[in-house]
């Protein structure tokens, strides 16, 4: 029996997402800004899954990577994210009009596994506007690009403020 006692525990630990938070999701993601592809993260690791070596060695475009890093760090399944931002539109539920803090803003997804660009929201004000932070902003280079945020700019799904780009919906995390 007392081994049984012990078991039960070392699930509970295992599974580390009961305590998962969308606050989690924005701390994360603040303490990585400014950093680039390659830089150590909050974690004290090099990068962001792939984003340091994901092109043959060399940074790849990470926005994708850098959003499911934080996701992970704050104790959401990742489970179906690629280094591909189009992967956010296939995950859990899909799309959705709505956007929650802690929410991926998806943009220019073709609904078929292809999007432009992924960056989490870290906040939706009032007015219908949203914040968000993504990785692989502020150049067009993958090796000097950095976590950047950006905002307030409009959330409603459709044409946006946001470099031009059509904000195609909203997925959650999931537990």
């Amino acid at each position: 029996m007392a081994a049984a006692a012990l078991v039960v525990p070392a699930l509970i630990v295992s599974a580390g997402t009961a305590s998962a938070s969308t606050d989690d999701i924005v701390t994360v993601a603040n303490a990585n800004l400014d950093h680039h592809a390659c830089d150590t993260n909050s974690a004290g690791e090099q990068g962001y899954n792939s984003s340091c070596t994901g092109a043959g060695g060399s940074p790849e475009n990470w926005c994708a990577d850098f959003v499911s890093w934080v996701w992970a760090q704050s104790g959401y399944n990742v489970s179906g994210l690629t280094p591909a931002a189009g992967s956010f539109g296939q995950y859990g539920a899909g799309l959705h009009p709505d956007p929650h803090v802690g929410d991926a803003v998806v943009f220019n997804y073709n609904g078929n596994g292809y999007a432009d660009h992924v960056a989490i929201v870290t906040a939706v004000n009032d007015d219908g506007t949203i914040e968000s932070i993504g990785g692989n902003e502020v150049t067009n280079d993958p090796s000097t690009s950095a976590a950047h945020h950006d905002g307030p700019y409009s959330g409603a799904v459709g044409d946006s403020s946001y470099w031009g780009m059509t904000i195609s919906g909203y997925v959650s995390p999931t537990n």
